[in-house]
């Protein structure tokens, strides 16, 4: 792998202008995707009175009209459309023991019971009929945020993984690394080698994946000092050679992710919440063009005990956007 940061002297222009909307409501894990024509909401869900088990459901932007809930005991789903259909993409549970993370300030008592071995693909053409299939197993490894698009020679997807606990794996850095898996069809995957991986110099989380005149560009997110998190971009023509956005980081948190976007509503504890929480993160940065505009979905919080879903807008389409951070 060999990544080109920057030269000396370089030169570049301004850094794309992103407007942040603000708060939408609790949440963090999500994709937008454009399918027949509309803006939909892919979300992956924690269990509640709907469902006692983690789940995947699909929600309407315009209008909030939810699907009927799918995929019990997955979670961080992304999305894909082509044609009429819609691809929902999730990894499976590790476990069955209870999620701890949450309720210690000492990490040797953390478990996340989310992050297992395999990788499945939902799909739909009409949110109430749905079919699925195996996409990927990788019993070494655990499996977490996947993102997918099609390139130049068929489509890609970019997986975050961690190690197994307990097991040394020199491929993978701290703790996350994105592997990448080929496929013809969307139904047959197989892994890239393992050279292809980025990055395990460093934190490397939550993908996503677009493609645009030749290039992949991947947004991930990278741990700062200090226990900050903020996404960077990057592209990469061969999975190869990897060049780093000269405008990095994409977006910082800030005050301005306390603020509620006009029209939605939050309960006075989570308005509370929303203006006093710990902000340190800008994560799950996911995003799509709908109607000329780049639409940007992420989340604020602490990474640990809370996170709102948050928007932002870029008033140009999605292929000017990428390339806008290497110019």
């Amino acid at each position: 792998m060999k990544e080109f940061l920057y030269a000396i002297g370089q030169k570049t222009g301004r850094a794309p202008v992103i407007r942040k909307l603000g708060a939408i409501g609790p949440g963090m894990e999500q994709t937008p995707v454009l399918w027949n024509g509309e803006l939909w909401l892919v979300e992956s869900m924690a269990p509640d009175e709907i469902c006692s088990r983690q789940y995947i459901r699909v929600r309407h932007e315009a209008t909030g009209r939810v699907c009927a809930p799918f995929g019990a005991d997955y979670y961080f789903a992304s999305a894909y459309a082509e044609g009429d259909t819609l691809y929902v993409f999730a990894s499976s549970r590790f476990d069955d023991r209870p999620l701890t993370m949450y309720q210690s300030e000492n990490a040797a008592e953390w478990h996340d019971p989310r992050g297992g071995h395999q990788i499945r693909m939902f799909f739909t053409k009409d949110l109430t009929e749905w079919k699925s299939r195996d996409a990927l197993t990788v019993p070494e490894r655990r499996l977490w945020n996947t993102s997918v698009c099609r390139g130049d020679s068929g489509y890609v997807m970019a997986i975050e993984m961690s190690a197994c606990p307990g097991r040394e794996d020199p491929a993978i850095g701290d703790p996350f690394t994105c592997f990448f898996a080929r496929s013809d069809d969307l139904m047959q995957w197989e892994l890239m080698p393992d050279a292809c991986a980025y990055t395990p110099e460093r934190y490397n989380a939550c993908p996503a994946l677009r493609w645009a005149n030749g290039w992949y560009y991947m947004i991930c997110l990278e741990r700062l000092p200090c226990a900050r998190y903020a996404p960077y971009i990057y592209r990469t023509k061969d999975f190869d050679a990897w060049e780093v956005g000269f405008h990095n980081p994409i977006m910082m948190f800030g005050d301005d992710d306390r603020k509620v976007k006009p029209g939605c509503t939050l309960s006075p504890g989570e308005r509370e919440l929303l203006e006093t929480g710990l902000n340190i993160n800008c994560s799950d940065l996911d995003l799509c063009e709908d109607r000329g505009k780049t639409r940007i979905f992420y989340a604020n919080g602490d990474q640990m005990t809370y996170s709102f879903l948050c928007e932002a807008e870029y008033d140009g389409p999605l292929d000017e956007f990428l390339a806008a951070f290497f110019a």
